[in-house]
């Protein structure tokens, strides 16, 4: 299995450290302080706002090492703002359970439990440990009856889900299949805990969900996906391989069925002509990166490049937010925001890249059992050890120059291997205690096309940076890279100012 080399302290750099300082200071922004996050819900997701924010501004306090200004007034604020149950919203008859209630409270749980994993506060555990408690212990036996049919959901939903009735034991959601995204979240609090009370919920709960028609049902896909990333949690935490033979499958399903030809996703499955939403995009990459630390398998790896540039970087608007597009495929060959401006979704997205930032900042340097160090892509940063210092320096993957300086505090070796998109490149450097050694490297990045997977047509790749038809209002990126027919890469939509937003659409399928 391949894991984050250990007892390692990291330092982003270059596009991706620019990416999580535009995030940081969105979520500055008065909707996302103390004052606000507890009035924010207008949709009937208690816990939801204020945990996606927590969760969010715990990352960047780990992506950048520092505390976010209002994280601390936020952890003071929860306490007061609970029901006598221990949790937030309303508390409904026993046997009875909203799946908006059980989904928001996924995020708040999750935010919860990583910032007593940042701190150790035991007060915050203790909060943790009431709301499972009391909200999700009770549900031991109900999810054999959680209502699938599409009938039941006539209501096609917005880009917040609505509550649209009832139905024996549950309150439904225009986001079907939400009552399973607290897998992530139950997952978490089982690797924490181990209360096994919450592995047999966990269990029923996985049950249920792998038996699921998820076309047909026309899931949610940003459900499915976190509760993916708690199924995988859980493999990895038990060492049960059927929870990973699930996990595979459902993720080739989504792979086949909710993935859009940018590598991001459609909101349910079967409605292509919907929008994407970048907390599924974000849980993608996640799981990619997971699978490929399982199985080290290279072609999660590849997958893991393609969403990270070609969806989630495009999908970071300008302010730092995240926002939905139009999705390409059946429903058309161009990529742009969805509806009008920025099509910023405040009240999720742009809360939920902050954990995509923080996986693509802990995940920018890896060691397999061969005691590589890895770097799968490429990008600036800085790890630093006990036994070394590794400074790695590239433009990659707009470019395949690249610069690794190594510091060892011991007379060592290490192999440092670096993805080319394809394949790693290996280099053996030994040093001496106190000695620095300098490698440069470079490759050459291919230009190629490739069928598109949804519909008829070709796309453009350069290495694995899908190309797309340029905002002629914004400058390319690394004009010293040569694309194709003058065609462009998609991860400059940051750079598209509220003024030219309108006028962004990219074509790539051809």
């Amino acid at each position: 299995m391949i894991t984050i080399p250990r007892n390692t302290d990291f330092e982003t750099k270059g596009e991706l450290k620019e990416r999580v300082l535009l995030n940081a200071a969105r979520l500055c922004a008065d909707i996302y302080r103390p004052a606000a996050i507890f009035t924010q819900d207008k949709n009937g997701w208690p816990g939801d706002w204020e945990g996606r924010t927590l969760l969010a501004l715990v990352s960047h306090m780990r992506s950048l090492h520092t505390e976010p200004p209002y994280l601390r007034d936020i952890i003071l604020e929860i306490p007061k703002k609970l029901n006598e149950k221990g949790y937030l919203g309303r508390i409904l008859p026993e046997g009875i359970f909203d799946e908006q209630q059980l989904s928001g409270h996924n995020w708040l749980i999750r935010g919860l439990m990583e910032y007593y994993l940042a701190t150790g506060e035991e007060s915050v555990s203790d909060v943790v440990k009431r709301i499972v408690g009391n909200l999700y212990v009770p549900l031991k036996g109900a999810y054999s009856g959680y209502p699938l049919e599409p009938e039941l959901r006539l209501t096609e939903g917005s880009y917040s889900g609505t509550v649209v009735g009832d139905h024996g034991s549950w309150v439904l959601s225009t986001d079907i299949g939400c009552a399973f995204m607290c897998i992530d979240g139950l997952s978490q609090y089982y690797e924490i805990y181990r209360d096994e009370r919450v592995l047999d919920l966990l269990k029923e709960m996985i049950g249920v969900f792998r038996r699921i028609d998820f076309t047909g049902s026309h899931m949610q896909t940003h459900a499915t996906l976190s509760a993916l990333r708690g199924i995988i949690r859980l493999f990895n935490n038990t060492g049960d391989r059927e929870f990973f033979d699930i996990a595979e499958y459902i993720f080739d399903v989504y792979l086949s069925f909710g993935m859009t030809e940018n590598y991001a996703n459609f909101n349910w499955f079967g409605r292509s002509d919907t929008w994407t939403e970048p907390c599924a995009i974000t849980d993608s990459l996640m799981v990619a990166i997971e699978l490929y630390k399982i199985t080290e398998n290279v072609k999660y790896l590849k997958l893991a490049n393609r969403i990270y540039f070609n969806a989630f970087c495009y999908a970071q608007r300008y302010n730092g937010g995240f926002g939905t597009d139009d999705t390409v495929g059946p429903a058309g060959k161009y990529l742009k925001p969805n509806g009008a401006g920025i099509s910023e979704a405040f009240w999720c997205c742009t809360m939920r890249g902050a954990e995509g930032l923080l996986s693509m900042c802990l995940n920018s340097a890896l060691s397999d059992s061969s005691g590589r160090i890895l770097i799968p892509f490429g990008g600036s940063f800085t790890i630093r050890s006990k036994e070394f210092e590794l400074d790695f320096q590239s433009l990659i993957p707009y470019r395949g120059e690249y610069t690794i300086t190594l510091i060892v505090y011991t007379d060592c070796g290490f192999t440092v291997s670096v993805f080319d998109g394809e394949k790693f490149i290996d280099h053996k450097l030994s040093a001496r205690a106190g000695e620095a050694i300098v490698e440069k490297g470079s490759f050459q990045i291919s230009l190629r096309n490739e069928d598109a997977f949804t519909v008829s047509g070709k796309k453009y790749f350069f290495g694995n940076l899908l190309l797309g038809t340029p905002n002629p209002y914004v400058k390319p990126l690394y004009e010293q890279a040569r694309f194709v027919n003058g065609l462009q890469p998609l991860t400059n939509m940051k750079d598209v100012n509220m003024e030219n937003i309108t006028k962004e659409k990219r074509q790539i399928v051809f």
